[in-house]
């Protein structure tokens, strides 16, 4: 997902990951899951089969580890700032500004999928690899607008 904003003359592009779910919503699932998987290990403990209640707890641990991993890639986010000098992304908390004459959006497609980077010297970085195509189309579209604005400006 992605939002823009324009401040004066620079172009600001927020992306994000879709996030159909809320954290809250994610750990009833995911409490859901695990009271299930630990139901049925007690139940099988009392049954006499004791051996189900360590990976009823292991199953538990991967739900908890799942749940950690989405909620780290869906907390990622990239900023793109255009203006008439400089482009400006921040990615992980790290802000890098390039010359705007020096650096080129590429788009490369393979297998029908898009990918979008900026590159400036010898540095090449990707841009909204969690968006889908869609989306990616979408961006593409805004940037080259932009750009061809600020050309002729």
């Amino acid at each position: 997902m992605f939002k823009t904003e324009i401040k004066g003359n620079s172009l600001y592009i927020n992306l994000t990951p879709n996030n159909s779910s809320s954290l809250n919503e994610n750990f009833v699932f995911f409490g859901f899951l695990s009271l299930i998987c630990l139901t049925f290990g007690i139940g099988f403990f009392f049954v006499g089969a004791t051996m189900i209640l360590p990976f009823a707890g292991l199953e538990v641990l991967a739900l908890i580890l799942i749940l950690r991993i989405n909620r780290n890639w869906l907390n990622q986010k990239q900023v793109i700032c255009l203006d008439k000098l400089y482009v400006k992304i921040i990615k992980d908390n790290k802000e890098m500004v390039f010359d705007r004459f020096l650096s080129k959006f590429l788009i490369e497609e393979n297998n029908s999928k898009k990918s979008i980077y900026l590159k400036c010297n010898e540095e090449k970085i990707e841009i909204g690899s969690f968006l889908n195509e869609d989306e990616k189309k979408e961006l593409i579209d805004v940037l080259k607008k932009k750009v061809s604005n600020l050309n002729f400006s």
